[in-house]
């Protein structure tokens, strides 16, 4: 099993997380009604936990001297892609209004592109990144919490902003670079934790995907899933033309993670007026997580091979 999945790009998370969706789509309670530590393990309730779980111990294996050199990378990408998000949010809203346009509202539209899988990136990282791009992941977990896409919405409208959640998902990392900084035996410890927890966040990310309601999302997924890689092309541009790298993270950041499934419903909820827009936006997201799974492994393994045609 373990050969097989590392035979795909990204195999260790994407494998769990389209088993986890076939099990939630058939049987979706079954996990829940066992309750306890099967419930917690094998379902969207243990997502919060595994991801920050990661994030602590890959904020244990990034070396301070080595910090500035992945905010100067991965930084300076996410940081164009949150300008890109809010400019696109801003002038989506603007002209469609919040019911958007081709079936497409504001609430699926911004979901889906300020969304980032970070558990694909580490797995296509370790695949075809460098070490320092695999201690990225906890800066790149940040662009996975509904917080994000909530806080673009937020500026897109010109709202209060929440900095909470934002501030919940750097502490894990924070910490984790406290104790791996202090002790370098401990960041050789929680080192291999990053891969070993991999697939389990594959799991909880399929856990909350219904592949039948996917599906049901047809046209306005698969557009909302080309919008999304057209707003990650000036992100590889950048990578490959001005920071001077080969654009695999720029690739592997192209994916939209299982956890914004659950980002229309919080909108909802913390604003009765998008109520109305949950449901639609729910299946198209829900569709473009399954897609963007599995086109962005292939595109990363194409650019491999056009960076080292000799391998």
């Amino acid at each position: 099993m373990y050969k097989f999945m590392k035979k795909i790009p990204g195999g260790l998370l994407l494998i769990p997380m389209l088993a986890a969706a076939l099990v939630n789509t058939i049987a979706s309670d079954f996990f829940h009604n066992l309750g306890g530590m099967s419930e917690a393990l094998f379902t969207t309730n243990g997502i919060n936990y595994v991801v920050a779980a990661t994030c602590f111990c890959s904020g244990a294996t990034l070396d301070v001297q080595r910090l500035m050199k992945v905010l100067k990378k991965q930084g300076t990408l996410l940081l164009i892609k949150t300008v890109l998000c809010v400019a696109v949010a801003f002038l989506y809203i603007r002209f469609f209004g919040l019911e958007g346009i081709f079936g497409i509202t504001a609430v699926a539209l911004v979901a889906a592109i300020c969304s980032t899988n970070p558990s694909l990136y580490l797995a296509l990282e370790q695949d075809f990144g460098t070490e320092d791009d695999q201690g990225a992941f906890g800066l790149v977990g940040l662009f996975c919490v509904p917080a994000y896409p909530m806080l673009v919405f937020s500026v897109a409208q010109t709202s209060a902003i929440d900095w909470t959640p934002i501030i919940s998902t750097l502490v894990p990392i924070i910490f984790g670079m406290i104790v791996g900084n202090l002790d370098k035996d401990m960041a050789d410890f929680f080192r291999p934790g990053v891969v070993v927890l991999t697939p389990f966040m594959g799991w909880v990310f399929g856990a909350g995907i219904n592949l039948l309601s996917a599906a049901q999302a047809g046209l306005q997924g698969v557009l909302i899933t080309a919008l999304y890689y057209l707003i990650m092309i000036p992100i590889l541009f950048v990578e490959r033309k001005f920071i001077h790298e080969d654009g695999i993270s720029a690739i592997a950041m192209s994916s939209i993670a299982g956890m914004s499934v659950s980002v229309p419903t919080l909108m909802a909820a913390s604003n009765p007026a998008l109520a109305p827009f949950a449901e639609s936006a729910t299946a198209q997201i829900a569709l473009g997580v399954v897609l963007t799974s599995l086109i962005t492994p292939i595109l990363a393994k194409r650019l491999d091979k056009t960076n080292h045609p000799e391998a």
